[in-house]
């Protein structure tokens, strides 16, 4: 009987492990596949029937030097000359725009939410459980009703077409969460560490600093990888604030491969591929950082 169970576990896991994957993996495959063969129907002759190519991820690399036909392949060669419109030269700066935005985000979170929370748990003032219910009452509005709001207000501060304004857009939405999450956190330190620190003669901000932080890492950590991977992935305020090419976050310029005509499935792979990089390469240098065992090592003055 617990043998059964455990094959039906592992049925459950396998199925959604696939579920997860296979999209990531189609992606990827999609990538190395000329445009002819990927739109050919799955399973058929033409698969691959000239090999995997490398063509789109050239093209992608070396198309601000000018280079336009990396292939001496006639389809492939047919098939770059379309890409043109899509503007593939300006995609190394648009990545660039997403992690500047992506990162500011997470570092300006991972300060505020932390002291906003610990300002929430650690201190008695007036009007403490009416700020914190408007700031998570705040985050229950959909999207949507601020985006033509948030527009107006960037344009009366000209910062349409500004990364500045989607990294302040990015904030205001992400940071409700954190301190949300921030607060259910500190709840859980115990209060006679920091009570210890003071007593020793820490100051609050080194008591915040040197005990709070530290003992907090692993959900300053969640949070600063929350808010990261939200404002990589955001969409409908950068394509609202951002319309300008040079300024494009990567979700805008993808969209954009989805011209009115044709949808250049091979390059948005390759496309796609590249972009999970920075967010892989996010998770794995958090993850570095998590330590579980962070309550046994609290300092003490």
């Amino acid at each position: 009987m617990m043998r059964i169970r455990y094959l039906i576990s592992y049925i459950v896991i396998a199925v959604f492990l696939l579920y997860l994957f296979l999209p990531i993996a189609f992606c990827i495959i999609g990538s190395i596949m000329p445009e002819t063969e990927l739109r050919s129907p799955p399973g058929s002759k033409l698969w691959f029937a000239r090999g995997p190519t490398t063509v789109y991820y050239q093209y992608v690399f070396l198309a601000p030097f000018g280079f336009e036909f990396p292939s001496q392949d006639p389809y492939i060669r047919y098939e770059i000359r379309s890409l043109v419109i899509l503007n593939i030269a300006y995609f190394g700066r648009i990545l660039l725009n997403s992690v500047v935005v992506a990162s500011a985000v997470a570092v300006t979170n991972f300060f505020l939410a932390s002291l906003a929370a610990f300002a929430f748990t650690r201190f008695n003032f007036k009007g403490r459980t009416s700020l914190f219910t408007f700031v998570l009452i705040s985050r229950l509005l959909p999207p949507v009703v601020l985006a033509v709001p948030y527009y107006v207000l960037m344009q009366i501060l000209g910062l349409v077409n500004n990364l500045a304004s989607i990294i302040l857009v990015h904030i205001v939405l992400s940071l409700p969460f954190s301190i949300w999450y921030l607060v259910l956190y500190y709840r859980t330190i115990p209060i006679e560490i920091e009570e210890a620190s003071r007593v020793d003669g820490a100051s609050l901000w080194q008591t915040i600093r040197y005990i709070t932080m530290p003992v907090a890492g692993t959900g300053l950590i969640a949070i600063a990888l929350f808010s990261f991977l939200t404002s990589y992935n955001e969409f409908l305020f950068a394509h609202f604030l951002l319309g300008r090419i040079d300024v494009q976050t990567v979700p805008v310029f993808v969209a954009s491969m989805a011209t009115a005509t044709d949808v250049y499935w091979a390059m948005m792979y390759s496309i796609l591929t590249l972009t999970m990089l920075p967010m892989i390469a996010a998770v794995l240098l958090i993850l570095r950082f998590i330590n579980i065992s962070q309550l046994a090592g609290a300092m003490k003055f």
